[in-house]
């Protein structure tokens, strides 16, 4: 009797599981209007030269990238909002456009007098509040990627 309910116990595991893991998740191949349907609206979309990109935040300090082919199919998903991906920013090569399509649109923006501007983001890297600075010139072009500890993050992730 113990090993069928046992069984039996494994099976409803299982099941709720694969519920659980399928029930909010995309697939390669799906749609942008099946990916609406399923995930909302996004808070960003670009066109790009291969098709379309589509930005989601699954939470605070996350970014979810789907990008899909000229034809609308999903082709990959990428979580973007992460200190390797801020950091292979190139500098004096990426643009305010390029910053901008891969991450979306900054956490905050501040004026850096006629010199550019500094955009930050807001992420979680291995459960530590984090912050990227990024300094572009007057032109747009990055100038510098800063990375520090997120000092206001007890209030920005309630």
């Amino acid at each position: 009797m113990r090993r069928l309910l046992a069984g039996w116990a494994a099976l409803v595991l299982a099941l709720l599981v694969t519920a659980c893991a399928t029930s909010g998740a995309v697939r390669l191949g799906a749609t942008v209007d099946e990916v609406v349907a399923r995930q909302g609206e996004p808070f960003a979309a670009y066109q790009l030269a291969k098709g379309q990109r589509l930005l989601y935040r699954p939470q605070p300090g996350q970014v979810q990238s789907l990008d899909f082919d000229t034809s609308g199919k999903l082709i990959s998903m990428e979580s973007v909002l992460t200190e390797p991906r801020l950091g292979a920013i190139a500098v004096g090569q990426w643009r305010a456009a390029d910053v901008q399509q891969t991450f979306g649109p900054p956490n905050r923006r501040a004026a850096d007098g006629e010199q550019g501007s500094v955009w930050t983001y807001f992420f979680v890297s291995y459960g530590v509040h984090r912050r990227a600075r990024i300094s572009l010139d007057a032109a747009g072009v990055v100038q510098r990627v800063d990375f520090a500890d997120d000092p206001a993050a007890d209030e920005r992730y309630r």
